[in-house]
């Protein structure tokens, strides 16, 4: 005996339906896991949201150095004066903000951009800036 009677006599049928079915939940197992994996991620490390405490705008704008960084340009100059001593003296901006990064200073967007507001640094064309102070 051989062939399609050899495969249905011994349950040829069956076993492949089973094979196939095993291995499509499998995968349907795995990318269910794969993109809840966040949440399983939360789930085992057990973060807990705190409650927020709301505090008023001139409370942490006096206690905050990362407002008065923003709020005060000679403050942010003060901040960022080691970096321009690091940089040539014509730079591209993008190194620059790797340097604020990589120093953890606040808000580098928002400062850099202050800084081009009041003139402390200069567009020189080309990506290119200089700082003038």
């Amino acid at each position: 005996m051989t062939g399609i009677e050899a495969i249905t006599l011994h349950n040829g049928w069956a076993m492949a339906v089973v094979g196939a079915t095993i291995v499509i939940s499998g995968l349907a197992i795995l990318a269910l896991i794969i993109s809840q994996l966040h949440n399983i991620i939360d789930l085992l490390e057990k973060k807990k949201k705190v409650p927020g405490v709301e505090v008023s705008t001139e409370i942490l704008k006096e206690s905050n150095s990362v407002d008065k960084g923003i709020t005060n340009i000679e403050f942010t100059l003060e901040l960022y004066q080691p970096l321009f001593e690091e940089l040539d003296e014509q730079f591209q901006l993008a190194d620059l903000y790797e340097l604020a990064k990589r120093d953890n200073l606040p808000h580098p967007h928002i400062s850099i951009r202050c800084m081009c507001e009041s003139g402390n640094l200069c567009f020189l064309g080309n990506g290119t800036f200089s700082f003038l102070k």
